[in-house]
């Protein structure tokens, strides 16, 4: 992987941020999460993935490709090491649209250890453009973003409830996970339910999502959603439009299968 390439494509400001600290890191975040979009294009394609930094650098920057969370959180903790910060990969247990919980290591996230641990998590699709500090619930910090507000809260068990408040300005639990830095062999399995297995999300629904400056864009099968602030914009298109939007939107040139059919 060639750092300075990589560095290009994202724009990264390396003359002024360069120092091993908050301001830094978020800026390499927000570089990130505004370049390179959540996607699951190859498993609808049914195409092999691959975590080799190598070839994940050859996807994003040479393809204009983005990911899932195995493949965008481990090209960014390769990243993050190079440049010097403490980092851990952590495993997660995502919380379900109907209310039940994910497999363990069905998402892997990120930890970053500088004055105090945060959360750096470029793979997930909706979380905000910078680290959420990981704190105690008689200290929490929220951290603001134009997609809305998060939190990660480390409670009694030592186990870190990531979490977004709702329009009625409850919390919900994004996923949960802790502090335990798992090896890459953890997650093999997980990885390989996520690209193959038939109730798979992944399999199952097209996902590709991005921040923007404004807020988020969003595409499906047939569905382009666009949120800015506290404004949601959703509107449908048909299959022969889907490339257009796709580069329009996210900047990728590439067929998707199971739109072709």
């Amino acid at each position: 992987m060639n750092i300075l390439q990589f560095e290009d494509y994202l724009k990264i400001d390396t003359a002024s941020f360069n120092q091993v600290d908050l301001r830094t890191l978020n800026h390499y975040i927000e570089r990130f999460m505004y370049t390179v979009p959540f996607e699951n294009i190859s498993v609808q394609n049914k195409e092999p993935i691959s975590v080799n930094v190598d070839d994940l650098f050859n996807k994003i920057v040479h393809r204009h490709r983005g990911g899932f969370c195995y493949e965008l959180n481990t090209i960014f903790q390769y990243y993050l090491k190079e440049k010097g910060f403490k980092v851990d990969r952590v495993s997660g247990t995502i919380h379900t649209p109907d209310d039940n919980w994910s497999r363990d290591g069905s998402h892997m996230s990120t930890i970053v250890h500088l004055d105090q641990p945060y959360i750096a998590d470029v793979g997930f699709g909706d979380l905000p453009t910078k680290a959420i500090p990981i704190s105690d619930p008689d200290n929490i910090q929220v951290i603001h973003d134009v997609n809305g507000h998060y939190r990660a809260i480390l409670d009694e068990d030592n186990v870190i409830h990531l979490q977004k408040q709702l329009d009625d300005q409850s919390w919900r639990t994004s996923y949960l996970t802790n502090e335990i830095c798992r090896p890459w062999d953890f997650f093999i399995e997980h990885l390989d339910y996520n690209v193959h297995h038939p109730d798979s999300i992944f399999v199952q629904k097209l996902i590709i999502t991005m921040a923007k400056e404004c807020g988020r864009v969003s595409m499906s099968y047939d569905h382009l959603t666009i949120t800015s602030k506290n404004h949601k914009q959703k509107e449908s298109f048909k299959r022969d439009q889907y490339k257009t939007i796709l580069e329009k939107y996210f900047g990728i040139v590439e067929s998707i299968h199971t739109l072709e059919s």
